[in-house]
């Protein structure tokens, strides 16, 4: 019996078989916010907002600081990362699915980031003063970028109505036939409609009664994010099991595609490709290429194994493996990560191996074996965690017998903890080790690190109450600079306890608050003089404000007494010093609208008057454990104390004057130009001072001025300027000015003066040459020295599908002016990861506001 033939036919027919089988390549990828107050924001400009004047300095009164604890990075004129930074998951070896990229870990699970390997010192304030976890800095707001922009538009998947029934298939052909109900025959642009999913082929035959489907010719299979062609298609839909000859495939949203002889489906989540290859590049292009005699993905577990793996490059074999898994989505997976090549003066060929160990969902650990070939065979390791109560890193490295240090062994060791144990607790523990004062000069990877001249080793724990904080706090320090006598290096606080409180109520609109904290103070040094140290400071003030001015009166009483062991014959083991401190603080706000050219603006005029007074208190029997003088600067002009810490409480008559003066744009309150200048008139002379210092007897301070100027869009222009009115000179100078016209585009001008200390002048660059080619360099000279401090230059270059770096970089090395000059190499294969020691690393250290991302 002849079969009737349809036309333009539509029917719809139940079936069981998921479709989305077919997707196997595809589940793999990566998925694809009265006066003005104004702060700054990542990009470098102003915005300023709210009506309520500032009543207090943005910086506080009398923060704490440990002298000659300091990171001293050979490049002061840098802007160093933010901790807080965060950085994206590693990446596996083989497919364009292993290169799924985490910004942020849940609270129940680790994510497999790779932090750094030390912790860098810096001077921490009391453990009161810990930021809670959920204050912690936000990130950078993300420079928009296409990473793909010179590849050819991706293919579009069709855009056809989803059927809505997980059970349904519509069948589309110019014609067909049916035999008794259960065989139809689609001939001619036949279609197969599953949800979202399209299929297309010359020949669709679905057999009803034994639930088969097969199709042949031209065959394209399409869903979101993905589209593949074959030459024949057999499904099985009870089984779901099917089988799919000569595919390529597309995922249309990372720009990836590859090929397979065949691709075999046992079950909705096992899948099965032959002679299997994947790339990023464009169609006709092979400038890499991962291939796998046999890939084995088991969705169900979200691993995927490949055997006989091999990368190429321009042709060229990088890498074969006979045996690799990797994981399928975004469930960390144990595995080999991205390795390290390098060669430095310092160490020679270096490389590294590092293995990524999934332990649990809350704990993984990243083991870094690395090779030098001046050095020997270095083992190193990160232990990390992370779960609703805590966070951390445990970090080890450990190099027997090190060829060029007499053949000593050198290890390191780390931990950083935060902790959340109890409501409104807080812990924190940063502490670690080198085995030498050389280690980081030899074996550090980046800048930070082989500047460092301590390492902190801090644990303390905060209480925080409704209106009080209550903190202790227990520190060290390793010195690590050889130019740091034993005298030099700072004392330790064993321990250290802070109260601060500040009640919401007021009565007669008074403010009260206080600060007091206990320290017990010893050193390396075994006669130096130690014991504990008490400073309790109540304060009161009666803010008065309103929209266009604010008066701000207070009083405060400081009280620091000593308990002191190693003092000298005849000098007092219980000094003390109590001391008042009045202050007055005032400020009026001006706004008029101003015009330039056809742009409006709203221009400010913010005069301000503080006034102190802390009367002469002999301090010289009072020893020094961790004050210093502070920076001086524009928001110096407003602090109480010009010293950093307790033991010296600076005696003062004087005035501050000072005069603010914006223009912002009117919409959005974005400042376009800011400009200050400040001085501080004395009325006595200065007679507290730390030792060794000499009375101060000027009348007045260096007059201050600062200007920060958005010249257009693209331009940054920033200027401080201290004059020595006494002596008619300069005193100090900062200077910079910023071209970034976007990424790839980006100048960098600066100059730094300190009267009789330094002068340096600063340029670095990075601009295209062409669609393709950058270019990369910075010029870091000692003026007065007439030394290249540090020199680095580099080209770049960058393909739909790759992109490669190398930079050469020469540096003063330490205080004996020694240089080491080093060559990296990085050959990026985008989707897949970044092969050799990482340029982004020197670049990011050694020029402003260059970003890796861009």
């Amino acid at each position: 019996m002849r079969l009737p033939v349809f036309t333009d036919m539509s029917i719809r027919l139940p079936v069981r078989m998921a479709l989305c089988a077919l997707l196997s390549v595809a589940c793999t990828a990566p998925q694809a916010a009265g006066p003005w107050q104004c702060h700054k924001l990542p990009n470098g400009l102003s915005e300023c907002t709210g009506r309520t004047p500032p009543a207090e300095p943005l910086i506080p009164a009398d923060s704490e600081a440990v002298p000659g604890v300091t990171d001293t990075v050979a490049d002061p004129l840098s802007v160093p990362v933010p901790a807080a930074t965060a950085v994206p998951a590693p990446v596996t070896a083989i497919p364009a699915a292993a290169t799924t990229e985490t910004t942020k870990a849940p609270q129940d699970s680790a994510a497999p980031v790779e932090p750094p390997a030390t912790v860098a010192p810096a001077a921490t304030p009391a453990a009161a003063h810990l930021i809670p976890q959920a204050e912690k800095l936000a990130q950078p707001e993300e420079r928009e970028t296409d990473r793909w922009a010179l590849c050819p538009p991706a293919p579009q998947t069709p855009t056809d109505k989803s059927t809505g029934s997980s059970d349904v298939i519509d069948l589309q052909a110019d014609s067909a036939q049916a035999s008794d109900g259960n065989v139809f025959t689609l001939e001619g642009n036949a279609i197969a409609l599953y949800g979202p999913q399209r299929l297309e082929a010359e020949h669709i035959n679905y057999r009803q009664d034994e639930n088969t489907l097969t199709a042949e010719g031209n065959i394209r299979f399409s869903a979101p994010g993905l589209i593949i062609d074959g030459e024949d298609a057999t499904l099985y839909p009870d089984e779901e099991k099917g089988r799919l000859k000569n595919i390529t495939y597309a995922l249309t949203d990372v720009h990836g595609r590859g090929s397979a002889d065949v691709l075999s489906m046992d079950g909705r989540y096992n899948q099965q490709l032959m002679q299997a290859s994947y790339t990023t590049c464009p169609p006709d292009n092979y400038d890499w290429l991962l291939s796998a005699k046999q890939v084995d993905l088991d969705r169900e577990e979200g691993v995927g194994t490949a055997r006989n793996a091999k990368l190429a490059f321009k042709g060229m074999p990088i890498l074969f493996t006979p045996y690799i898994s990797f994981p399928i989505d975004d469930r960390r997976r144990s595995g080999l990560l991205i390795p390290k090549i390098g060669q430095t003066e310092e160490t020679g060929m270096d490389i590294s191996m590092p293995y990524y160990w999934n332990i649990a969902p809350d704990k993984d650990m990243i083991i870094k074996p690395r090779y030098m070939s001046d050095r020997g065979l270095m083992m190193g390791g990160e232990f990390r965690y992370l779960n609703a109560h805590n966070e951390g890193t445990l970090s080890a490295e450990y190099l027997p017998s090190d060829d060029r240090f007499n053949n000593e062994n050198r290890s390191l060791v780390a931990i950083e903890h935060h902790g959340n144990p109890l409501p409104r607790v807080e812990t924190r523990i940063i502490a670690s080790n080198v085995s030498d004062d050389s280690y980081f000069e030899d074996l550090g990877t980046n800048l930070v690190k082989s500047s460092q001249s301590t390492l902190e080793r801090t644990a303390e724990a905060a209480y925080h109450g409704s209106w009080w904080d209550l903190g202790l706090k227990v520190q060290d320090y390793q010195t690590v600079d050889p130019a740091l006598t034993r005298e030099d290096r700072p004392y330790k606080q064993l321990p250290q306890i802070v109260f601060d409180a500040a009640p919401q109520q007021r009565l007669l609109g008074l403010k009260f608050s206080t600060h007091a904290e206990t320290n017990y103070f010893t050193h390396t040094v075994d006669d130096f003089i130690k014991g504990t140290r008490i400073d309790v400071q109540p304060r009161l003030s009666l803010p008065v404000q309103n929209t266009a001015w604010y008066v701000d009166p207070a009083v405060s009483l400081r009280h620091t007494t000593y308990n002191l062991d190693n003092v000298a014959d005849g000098e007092d083991d219980n000094p003390s010093r109590t001391t008042p401190v009045v202050s007055l603080d005032a400020g009026t706000f001006f706004e008029r609208s101003s015009r330039w050219g056809q742009t409006n603006f709203v221009q400010t005029l913010e005069p301000r008057l503080f006034y102190l007074y802390v009367p002469d208190k002999n301090q010289d029997d009072i020893p020094v454990f961790d004050t210093g003088d502070y920076d001086f600067n524009f928001w110096t002009l407003f602090r109480e104390n010009r010293f950093s810490g307790p033991d010296r409480m600076g005696d003062a008559n004087q005035l501050a004057l000072a005069l603010t003066t914006r223009f912002l744009n009117p919409d959005n309150g974005v400042q376009r130009f800011s400009a200050s200048i400040g001085s501080l008139l004395y009325f006595r002379d200065r007679e507290v001072t730390l030792p060794g210092e000499p009375v101060e007897t000027d009348e007045s301070s260096n007059i201050i001025g600062e200007i920060t100027l958005n010249l257009a869009r693209n331009w940054l222009a920033k200027s401080e300027l201290q004059w020595n009115p006494h002596d008619s000179q300069t005193a100090r100078s900062d200077q910079h000015l910023q071209y970034r016209a976007g990424p790839r585009k980006l100048v960098n001008l600066a100059y730094r003066y300190r009267e009789g200390i330094q002068e340096q002048a600063d340029i670095s660059f990075l601009w295209p040459l062409s669609q393709s080619w950058h270019l990369v360099g910075r010029w870091y000279y000692s003026l007065d020295d007439k030394t290249t401090i540090e020199a680095l230059g580099g080209l770049g270059y960058e393909s739909c599908c790759w992109g490669a770096q190398i930079v050469g970089r020469s540096f003063i090395n330490d205080d004996s002016d020694s240089r080491n000059n080093a060559v990296f190499f990085q050959l990026e294969l985008k989707g897949l990861g970044k092969l050799g020691r990482k340029v982004d690393s020197a670049l990011e250290h050694g020029i402003l506001d260059y970003d890796a991302s861009d």
